[in-house]
């Protein structure tokens, strides 16, 4: 899985702690959620290593090398196959309801 600074599990802990509180009113929103755990992943050692190998950063956004190498730490928590899920900015989408 790989290793992690103190610093790291404790945004992660104290994440997961707020998002388990009684009262919705005392819950982050998830866009404070997403942001949290965006942040916490660029503070990750295997994101600085893939981002200057496998992801190529340009004007128009992140994409992936098409054949990742056989040692590229791969992240459990994207998923390729929903567009836009390989981008780590600072843009919330607006998701209106149904």
């Amino acid at each position: 899985m790989g290793f992690y600074t103190s610093e790291i599990v404790e945004k992660f802990l104290t994440l997961g702690l707020k998002c388990c509180k009684d009262a919705p009113d005392e819950r982050p929103k998830m866009t404070e959620v997403a942001r949290e755990l965006e942040n916490i992943l660029s503070m990750m050692p295997e994101y600085h290593a893939k981002k200057g190998s496998e992801y190529d950063t340009s004007d128009s956004g992140t994409t992936f090398s098409s054949q990742p190498s056989s040692s590229t730490i791969k992240n459990p928590f994207i998923s390729e196959d929903i567009l836009g899920s390989d981008l780590v900015s600072d843009v919330v989408p607006t998701i209106r309801p149904r």
